[in-house]
């Protein structure tokens, strides 16, 4: 019996190996930002957004479109999939160790991040149009991703 014990342990850690790996290669192809990305399912914005508590207070894998970045200091996106949208900040917040890249709107991202109801005061709305650099609308009522890593999707 003692025998077998190891030799159950190596078939159970090659047998989870291979499962996280065979999750993350389906991750697409991209540049990554932030930190690592965490094998799981990726699920599209408008997905979590049709039932937003059930996502609260844990880490997804989101789809969604870049439409705007912060242009001064790359600390916020907006994203959108359909006629739903947030913002995603870096978890770190402003100045931290990760921007966006400031040419990131139009192109599909992965956000790595917890998700939460989020309300943005008329002075940061006008703060963030700013930042912006043109003109973008900015829900006060809404969501917002707290990211701990992107993957740009097909660079």
């Amino acid at each position: 019996m003692k025998h077998l014990m190891p030799a159950f342990l190596i078939v159970l850690v090659a047998g989870c190996a291979s499962t996280a790996s065979d999750v993350q290669s389906t991750l697409p192809e991209g540049t990554a930002f932030g930190e690592p990305m965490a094998a799981q399912p990726v699920v599209s914005l408008a997905t979590v957004e049709a039932d937003p508590s059930a996502y609260y207070e844990r880490t997804l894998l989101v789809e969604a479109t870049a439409t705007a970045v912060c242009q001064k200091a790359g600390c916020w996106m907006k994203v959108e999939d359909g006629d739903t949208q947030a913002i995603v900040r870096w978890e770190a917040g402003c100045g931290g160790a990760y921007e966006f890249p400031r040419d990131l709107a139009g192109q599909r991202v992965i956000i790595q991040g917890s998700y939460y109801p989020k309300t943005i005061s008329p002075a940061d709305a006008e703060h963030m149009q700013e930042e912006a650099g043109r003109t973008v609308e900015i829900a006060q009522e809404g969501h917002e991703f707290n990211a701990s890593a992107i993957l740009v999707v097909g660079n």
